[in-house]
């Protein structure tokens, strides 16, 4: 398997534990660092470090009824050494949690993986939602 396609299977299983909540498999795919960065869409969503970002997902999966991604145009970009991947991609997705149903269209989606132990790790995430949408 290239590295882009390692790369981009490794962003696929981020949006599957997305998908089904599976908390384990998310767990599996952050690194347990105090560097770790997730911003995400409302105003309070930056969380720093492994334990704000893994009690964060905990809180954010048992509020979840369910979530469903859609990644189109994936751009991935590697580092010389090819240790450091960045990409970005638009996200369709719909989104049902505390009985309310979020749809996003467009949604811009970024993120930096690092090979650390001979597997792909996301180290940071950003997304945000266009103005016009």
């Amino acid at each position: 398997m290239s590295v882009k396609a390692q790369v981009q299977s490794t962003i696929e299983h981020f949006f599957q534990a997305m998908n089904t909540q599976d908390l384990s498999l998310m767990q599996r795919l952050i690194p347990r660092s105090e560097t770790t960065t997730h911003v995400g869409t409302d105003k309070d969503e930056i969380w720093r470090g492994w334990d704000m970002l893994n009690e964060a997902t905990k809180a954010q999966f048992e509020r979840l009824e369910y979530y469903k991604a859609n990644i189109k145009d994936l751009t991935i970009n590697l580092s010389e050494d090819q240790t450091v991947a960045w990409y970005f991609h638009l996200l369709d997705a719909e989104i049902k949690s505390n009985n309310t149903i979020t749809r996003w269209e467009d949604a811009r989606f970024t993120g930096v993986l690092e090979r650390k132990n001979n597997r792909w790790v996301i180290a940071q995430t950003h997304v945000s939602i266009p103005k016009s949408a």
